[in-house]
């Protein structure tokens, strides 16, 4: 193992973002393949509960940089998990976002199934997050884009970011006509954070 390693790790296998046991695989410089089986213990510290590792190129013959104890020196078990932790957060993170995205999305399809009755605040929390994503890609209207992902007029959904506004859940833009950022109060509602 003359040269250093540069774990890149894959695409989980697991759960990260729900504290699951997920693997990751990486390769090393000289044939091997290193899987780490991570999970979150009950206090949310990252903890590897597995480690597998195989040569790849069997059909050669035996490797030329055999496992032994030097060998495991050379190769940096804190460098392997502290990287692997790293890629199980940044994968947690990533699959939260998406998990978020969707049950906003099933939270906001179901918008006209209630009729008159008025609306609960998680309507308005999920109007508002759709409505800073669309900001946050730099268009020029958030709120025709909201419209036309509501499958609603612009006029509807206009007075729903402001109804947003009213309840608390998407602050006021500092300078020009539209911006914003969710609230806390939004945030909780939503599970973004925790209450």
């Amino acid at each position: 193992m003359a040269k250093k390693n540069k774990w890149n790790w894959g695409k989980p296998g697991g759960q990260p973002d729900r504290g699951l046991p997920t693997s990751f695989t990486a390769q090393t410089n000289d044939g091997y393949e290193i899987q780490l089986t991570l999970q979150a213990n009950v206090d949310g510290v990252i903890v590897c509960s597995g480690i597998s590792i195989q040569f790849l190129d069997n059909e050669n013959g035996a490797p030329s940089n055999p496992i032994n104890s030097r060998y495991f020196q050379l190769l940096g078990l804190g460098e392997v998990l502290t990287t692997a932790r790293e890629a199980y957060s940044e994968w947690a993170k990533i699959l939260n976002e998406v998990h978020t995205e969707m049950d906003i999305e099933r939270e906001l399809k179901d918008w006209t199934a209630l009729g008159n009755q008025g609306f609960p605040d998680s309507k308005y929390a999920a109007v508002a997050y759709m409505y800073v994503k669309f900001v946050s890609q730099g268009l020029e209207n958030p709120v025709t884009a909201l419209a036309e992902f509501l499958k609603c007029d612009k006029n509807t959904t206009s007075s729903r970011v402001m109804e947003a506004r009213k309840r608390e859940l998407l602050t006021r833009p500092e300078a020009g006509t539209f911006g914003g950022h969710l609230t806390t109060k939004a945030e909780k509602i939503l599970g973004i954070k925790e209450a």
